[in-house]
């Protein structure tokens, strides 16, 4: 049995992610407002995460919309 098939395992980790994201990005915005210095690089990075974030979000309602359907 494939235990990320859990929508309760995808919602803890995707939570998690959230919050790890938004608070990386008040931090960005705080050290870009006080030293107005950001490298490309970290906001490469900084772009790739959303883009992960939101490929996790689509995966989580495309799980759970097929779920209530079988239901």
């Amino acid at each position: 049995m494939d235990t990320w098939e859990h929508l309760t395992l995808r919602r803890t980790l995707l939570v998690v992610f959230t919050i790890l994201l938004l608070t990386q990005t008040i931090i960005t915005t705080i050290y870009w407002m006080v030293f107005r210095d950001i490298s490309e690089t970290w906001l490469g990075v900084l772009g790739l995460e959303y883009v992960a974030w939101g490929t996790m979000i689509s995966w989580y309602f495309s799980a759970r919309i097929k779920n209530r359907e079988e239901e």
